[in-house]
């Protein structure tokens, strides 16, 4: 079980799961700020998006270190 898991490929395909749950987290996160109120407006939405993308990317790249690395 141990070799299967130190294997690059699984490592990856972990991390691709892990990459898509943190952006799926993070644009949740936005989207449920926007139901109460945050960001509605067309400016501001999309600089939470922005936001949102970059928090991401620093996310998916931290997980990439952590787990294929």
């Amino acid at each position: 079980v141990q070799a299967v898991f130190n294997s690059f490929i699984v490592r990856f395909i972990v991390w691709v799961f892990v990459a898509g749950m943190i952006f799926h987290f993070i644009a949740g996160v936005k989207h449920l700020l926007a139901d109460v109120g945050v960001a509605e407006e067309l400016e501001s939405g999309r600089m939470a998006a922005t936001i949102a993308l970059i928090l991401s990317a620093i996310g998916i790249v931290a997980s990439f270190v952590w787990i294929v690395l």
